[in-house]
């Protein structure tokens, strides 16, 4: 981390006799989190696969931890044994694809924000409760997670604005519920 920014929460370039690019995109800050403390998720997903007679009955959950987050584009990816044949859907929110070529049950959601923030999938086919996991999940916001946003651009010298457009991504890198 920079002196500058410790110094006056400023990012700037590390040698400020060069110029940043112009007409090129340019990756500023980047920030990751990675963490195992459930508390810090954006979303949660809860999955319960018991045993029946013929094979197994899931049922998964998700839930908008941080409801000033709109998610786009969510898929929930669960494995699915192979050579059993597609899954018998129960109650769904949103869509589902089966894609039997990679053995995967896709729960695909447009949309999860404040007013659709939680909902689920119940499934049936044949297996054992381990064969549906790990589960993975990704998805695409526009909102940051932890809400920072670029204030003002000045030159080097503090010499007046500089005119500038910002855009804000919060993609998943890996999202696995083990």
């Amino acid at each position: 981390m920079s002196k500058l920014f410790t110094a006056e929460s400023v990012i700037g370039l590390k040698n400020p006799e060069k110029s940043f690019p112009l007409n090129n995109d340019v990756g500023v800050l980047k920030w990751r989190l990675q963490t195992t403390d459930e508390s810090l998720t954006p979303l949660t997903i809860n999955c319960w696969p018991s045993e029946s007679g013929s094979g197994c009955d899931v049922n998964i959950e998700y839930e908008l931890q941080e409801e000033s987050l709109e998610l786009n584009d969510v898929v929930i990816s669960i494995p699915v044994p192979s050579g059993v044949g597609a899954p018998v859907i129960g109650d769904l929110d949103g869509e589902y694809k089966h894609d039997s070529r990679r053995n995967v049950l896709e729960w695909n959601l447009p949309l999860i924000d404040a007013n659709n923030k939680t909902g689920s999938l119940e499934f049936s086919i044949a297996g054992q409760p381990n064969d549906f996991f790990p589960i993975n999940v990704s998805f695409v916001s526009k909102r940051n997670y932890c809400d920072i946003q670029v204030a003002k651009v000045t030159y080097v010298d503090g010499d007046g604005p500089v005119r500038f457009s910002s855009e804000t991504s919060f993609v998943v890198d890996k999202y696995e519920i083990l």
